[in-house]
């Protein structure tokens, strides 16, 4: 079993072309006996987004602290501290934080969309 303690993950910057004030740690996944999934903590700084982007697989996600914004095709919406949203596969798809605190939050993804 493995037991992560919040206070030990170890966020990195996520250097993709596209995205600003983004930071990521793989929790779950693989190494730790997950095999299907992996678990990510992804933390977006004030004025920090990911890319404007699509994939094939889907991913689920839980807001742990702050609020910020998912837009999922033209659709935008808030997500706040407790939140759920779900990314369809090969949909368009960004998250940003307008906000002056960090946006914080979990998301769940098949292996293949990891790393």
């Amino acid at each position: 079993m493995a037991a992560i303690k919040y206070d030990k993950i170890d966020l990195k910057p996520v250097t993709m072309k596209g995205a600003d004030g983004v930071m990521k740690s793989n929790v779950i996944g693989s190494p730790e006996g997950w095999r299907s999934h992996t678990l990510r903590v992804f933390r977006i700084e004030p004025d920090g987004f990911t890319p404007h982007h699509q994939h094939d697989w889907e991913h689920v996600n839980f807001v742990i602290k702050g609020k910020g914004q998912l837009t999922i095709g033209n659709e935008t919406q808030e997500l706040s501290e407790k939140d759920f949203a779900f990314v369809p596969p090969n949909t368009m798809h960004q998250f940003r934080n307008p906000y002056d605190q960090d946006f914080e939050f979990v998301c769940i993804v098949p292996n293949k969309g990891a790393y």
